[in-house]
């Protein structure tokens, strides 16, 4: 079967006058996933790479140019799952990683190391203890500094002034970064990385570290069910109470239609979940990566944000497809979403 990479650089808010930006770092992961997985990389592979990108650019809400917590400095979240074993390595409140997707994969990989003692490696590392096995692992380690960018600190004065004087602000960088792979065995994998919501509490966590919530993918028995590999963005804390990644994926394994199956998640298990009644405004989206058994794939997005942008690619494609999607105009954020998506099918004319 042909590889397909798809990224995202969130769902929140984007400026028109940044869509072409935004396209462009969309692209850029696109391609380099896809580089991967034409070097013979696994689908877990090409979501590192695919994300690393992501992060190292300052215009995103992840590894470089992240959010400032109150303090004003970066920590991180990250994770990453590969659906052909199931395992799974997360990254939380992380300081100094230059790249926090690289940490979640190397947890990720070393899940099938057997270790002295009966010990069990472990999936999910905080904090000092993160930042002291990526220095263990050879992972770039830099100063804090190095990760804060001008955007970033002009964004953390202003809405500290704010939160000082009690002004209220709309939050709009939610932009977690994704990415979803299958490779050309037909395994899938996805991953997540995030600078966490503006001017949060230091050792805050948000769903980007966490099993079932950030990441999730499954292709254990793509012989006998759909594979799908899915990665949410939006406010980390109603990621987290709905653990949306893995129930988007427990759905959508058997639905009959992966576009229907996507919009009655999200509504039912989102937007009207019982975890999240008090809440108004429900900010969340997903990319999602679907294939029958038969091989037909669809890339599918949603999110209940104004926008959500994102890109794709196919081992056919000659370049990248990325796009803006935004959520209609009578529509209410955070109480509606929005379903869109483009579907591959086995020997026959692709549908977008």
């Amino acid at each position: 079967m042909d590889g397909i990479i798809a990224v995202h650089c969130g769902a929140g808010y984007h400026s028109p006058r940044y869509y072409r930006e935004y396209k462009r770092i969309c692209n850029r992961a696109c391609r380099k996933g896809m580089e991967i997985l034409q070097q013979g990389g696994s689908a877990l592979d090409a979501v590192r790479e695919a994300v690393m990108v992501l992060e190292n650019d300052p215009l995103t809400n992840a590894g470089y140019g992240s959010n400032l917590t109150t303090e004003g400095l970066v920590e991180t979240d990250a994770s990453i799952m590969s659906g052909k074993d199931l395992t799974f390595g997360g990254c939380g409140a992380i300081k100094r990683v230059k790249n926090p997707v690289a940490l979640a994969y190397d947890l990720c990989v070393k899940q099938l190391e057997t270790l002295p003692l009966g010990l069990v490696p472990p999936t999910l590392l905080v904090g000092p203890g993160g930042l002291q096995h990526a220095k263990s692992a050879g992972l770039k380690i830099v100063s804090h500094k190095k990760l804060i960018s001008q955007k970033s600190l002009k964004q953390y004065d202003k809405y500290r002034e704010m939160l000082k004087t009690h002004n209220s602000y709309e939050n709009k960088l939610l932009d977690t970064v994704g990415a979803v792979c299958v490779d050309d065995t037909g395994h899938v994998a996805a991953a997540c990385s995030s600078g966490g919501i503006l001017l949060k509490k230091p050792g805050r966590v948000g769903q980007a570290a966490l099993y079932g919530s950030g990441t999730w993918a499954d292709s254990f028995d793509k012989t006998t069910e759909s594979s799908v590999a899915v990665c949410t963005t939006g406010c980390g804390e109603h990621l987290v109470q709905t653990q949306l990644a893995k129930e988007i994926a427990e759905d959508l394994k058997y639905a009959t239609c992966p576009t229907i199956g996507l919009h009655k998640t999200m509504t039912d298990k989102f937007l009207k979940s019982r975890y999240l009644k008090t809440v108004k405004q429900k900010m969340g989206g997903a990319l999602v990566l679907h294939v029958t058994l038969n091989g037909d794939v669809s890339v599918l997005w949603t999110h209940s944000t104004k926008t959500m942008a994102l890109g794709y690619m196919k081992a056919t494609d000659k370049k990248p497809k990325s796009i803006i999607s935004k959520l209609p105009v009578e529509a209410s954020v955070g109480e509606t979403v929005t379903v869109s998506g483009s579907h591959f099918f086995v020997n026959r004319q692709d549908s977008h």
